[in-house]
């Protein structure tokens, strides 16, 4: 299907919803996920609509208000566990691929929202487990660190891996504890590997908390802006 149709297709299915600059949840305050959810969702159902409008109406009759709108992506709640992602256009499937790329690579597991399911044929769409909101806070608490410092380290190390040179000041003290922190590193590789930005990678908005078996952790819930995607559909 062609760019120029999709977008028309969606534009008139949707055209009641007011879409924000954002393309991915913040994820749920805990007494939202207690709230009821639509009900009557079926992935067979879904999967087997022909057409991509057909997917789209079939999520909107049975999912109710999406959770998060954006202009590429659109996203709803299907359960306590999972959310699922609609690209609204050619850039939301670029997104789309990007995040399936990373789909079962365990060495980022501990701090990537893990993709369950997704559209092999076409990217139109992709299966999500839920995350709840974070604060500042949670980066102290979890991590060791503040966000406010690991957005200046990513940025430096953006820089320097570029050729550049670290152009934020970083006292010496708090540059040692982030160079030994194995998260931070984790994400420095993330960012490396991936070809996503700093200053995306560091949104608080681009984080989740999340249960695993070894406890709650911070995970990103949006990383599908890779340096080709904007490139190619943002710039």
């Amino acid at each position: 299907m062609g760019s120029l149709k999709l977008l028309n297709i969606v534009e008139s299915i949707n055209k009641d919803i007011v879409y924000s600059e954002r393309d991915m949840f913040e994820g749920f305050d805990e007494s939202e996920l207690r709230e009821d959810y639509p009900t009557g969702f079926s992935f067979e159902a879904f999967k087997a609509a022909r057409s991509y409008s057909q997917k789209m109406t079939y999520a909107r009759y049975h999912l109710g208000k999406p959770i998060g709108t954006g202009t590429s992506r659109v996203v709803y709640r299907i359960d306590e566990t999972k959310v699922l992602k609609l690209a609204k256009n050619r850039k939301g499937i670029a997104q789309n691929e990007a995040e399936i790329n990373w789909y079962g690579d365990t060495y980022y597991d501990d701090i990537l929202a893990q993709v369950i399911d997704y559209d092999r044929d076409n990217s139109y769409w992709t299966e999500m487990e839920i995350a709840f909101k974070v604060k500042q806070e949670d980066f102290q608490r979890l991590w060791g660190v503040k966000l406010k410092d690991v957005d200046l380290y990513l940025r430096n190390r953006e820089s320097e891996n570029k050729g550049g040179r670290g152009y934020f000041h970083i006292n010496q003290e708090t540059k040692d504890k982030l160079d030994e922190n194995d998260n931070v590193a984790h994400l420095v590789s993330f960012m490396y590997d991936s070809d996503n930005k700093a200053g995306d990678l560091t949104k608080l908005n681009s984080w989740g908390k999340v249960k695993r078996p070894y406890g709650e952790t911070l995970v990103l819930i949006d990383f599908g802006l890779t340096d080709e995607v904007y490139k190619s559909y943002y710039s």
